[in-house]
């Protein structure tokens, strides 16, 4: 099987919901993301699906579900989140303490918010971050667009907070 060695012990799909569809490049991210846990369940490794909470993704409504076709299993753990940090008051960090994962994938959205978060809170929590570069959207603003606000994330964390990737060569 064509599994790309740079698989982790875990992969975190933040925030997938449709509420941010409007996304940059959504459809595209949702089907590279799908590729990478279609990657992680051939290599027989968890995958945890995060989702956000709040007024604009209010719980059960229509913005606040997964988007469609994201590749989730019912069997696969649903975490719900009610701020930007996806191990505050969550479980997530007992979650991969108790199963004895160190290296952890994330993949998703909001590049400067809830990834971000992820990221550096994960670092600080001892865990191994990674992320494939790209594999991660913003919106754009009125001073940066959506790429430049990924590329400069993917920067500062590349060999600080966390290892940033390349993409694959055998995606599907």
């Amino acid at each position: 099987m064509a599994v790309h060695s740079g698989l982790k012990d875990i992969l975190l799909v933040i925030d997938v919901q449709n509420g941010l569809s409007s996304a940059a490049n959504f459809g595209e991210l949702v089907t590279k993301i799908n590729q990478r846990i279609d990657q992680y369940r051939q290599a027989h490794r968890p995958i945890v699906f995060v989702q956000h909470v709040n007024g604009d993704l209010p719980y059960d409504s229509q913005a606040w579900q997964l988007a469609p076709g994201l590749h989730r299993q019912s069997a696969d753990r649903v975490i719900l989140k009610y701020h930007s940090d996806s191990f505050f008051e969550t479980g997530l960090a007992d979650f991969l303490h108790h199963r004895s994962i160190s290296a952890v994938e994330v993949c998703g959205l909001q590049t400067e918010y809830c990834i971000d978060t992820a990221i550096r809170v994960g670092h600080d929590l001892g865990f191994k971050m990674a992320i494939i570069s790209g594999l991660d959207s913003t919106f754009d603003t009125k001073d940066l667009s959506a790429n430049q606000i990924i590329k400069h994330h993917e920067m500062i964390w590349n060999g600080s907070f966390a290892e940033v990737m390349s993409e694959p060569i055998n995606w599907v």
